[in-house]
C-alpha cells in the first residue's frame, strides 16, 4: 500500500523531471530566472548585513543606554540626525526583506510549493512588524528633548516588536533550511546551520519577551548559518535540482 511519504517523494521526483527534461530554450529561461533570483537574493541580504551593522550596532545601538533614560535622550537630542539615518537604515533593511522573500520562495518553491511560500509569508509579517517597530524610533528622536522616560520607553518598544518579529524570522529560517536541506548535494549542511539559526532567534526573543533574568544571546553565534546561506545563494541557489529524500 502506497503511504503518503512515498506519494509526495513521487511528486517531487517528477516535477523535478518536469524542470529538467523540459525543452531546452524553456529550462534554459527557467533557470536563468532562478540564477537571477538567488542573486538577487543573495546580494539583497549582504546589503542588509550591511546596513543592519552599521545602523544597529553602530548607530542606535551606540545612542540608546539601556535604563537610563537621560543619557538615551541626551544621546538622541545631540545626534538626532544620525539617529533618524540609523532609523531609515533599518527601514531600508524591513524593505529589502520582503525582496528576499520573493527571491527565496522562486528558488525553493520546486521543494515544496506549500512550505516555500509559507516561509516567505513569515519573513514578511517578520519585515511588516519590524517595520511598525521602528515607527518607535523616529517617535524617540522626535521626543529626545522633550519627554527622556518617554524617549526611553519607545526605544525599548522598538527592542520589544523587534524581538517579537524575530519569532516569526526564526520558524522562516527553519523553513527554509529543511528546503535547503533537500536540495541535494551537500546542501544539507547549509540546511542544518539555518535551522540551527532560526532556533537561536526563537529562544533569545521568548527569554526577552518572557522577562527571564536571563539573556541566552545565542543568535550571537548561530548567526553563522546566515552568513555561509549568503554565499550558498549566490553559487549554488538556484541550479538544476535533484529531489532528496
Amino acid at each position: 500500500m502506497t503511504t503518503t511519504t512515498e506519494l509526495m517523494k513521487g511528486q517531487r521526483e517528477k516535477d523535478w523531471e518536469k524542470t529538467t527534461f523540459e525543452p531546452g530554450t524553456k529550462r534554459r529561461g527557467r533557470d536563468t530566472r532562478l540564477r537571477t533570483a538567488a542573486i538577487v537574493a543573495g546580494l539583497s541580504l549582504l546589503a542588509m548585513a550591511v546596513i543592519a551593522g552599521l545602523s544597529n550596532f553602530a548607530v542606535i545601538g551606540n545612542l540608546i543606554v539601556p535604563g537610563d533614560a537621560e543619557a538615551t535622550a541626551a544621546n538622541i537630542a545631540g545626534s538626532a540626525a544620525l539617529f533618524r539615518l540609523g532609523a531609515a537604515g533599518l527601514l531600508a533593511v524591513a524593505v529589502l526583506d520582503v525582496l528576499v522573500a520573493w527571491g527565496l520562495y522562486l528558488v525553493l518553491r520546486a521543494m515544496n510549493p506549500s512550505l516555500s511560500l509559507l516561509g516567505a509569508w513569515l519573513r514578511v509579517v517578520f519585515a511588516a512588524i519590524f517595520a511598525v517597530a521602528i515607527n518607535s524610533l523616529f517617535a524617540a528622536a522626535g521626543s529626545a528633548s522633550l519627554d527622556p522616560e518617554q524617549t526611553l520607553f519607545l526605544a525599548e518598544t522598538f527592542e520589544r516588536g523587534w524581538q517579537a518579529g524575530l519569532i516569526f524570522f526564526g520558524l522562516h529560517l527553519g523553513i527554509t533550511g529543511a528546503l535547503v536541506w533537500r536540495y541535494g548535494s551537500l546542501s544539507w549542511i547549509f540546511g542544518v546551520l539555518l535551522i540551527v539559526a532560526g532556533a537561536g532567534y526563537v529562544l533569545d526573543a521568548l527569554v526577552m519577551l518572557l522577562g527571564l533574568p536571563f539573556a541566552l544571546e545565542l543568535s550571537m553565534f548561530t548567526f553563522v548559518g546566515e552568513v555561509v546561506f549568503i554565499f550558498w545563494l549566490l553559487i549554488r541557489g538556484g541550479r538544476a535540482v535533484s529531489p532528496a529524500g
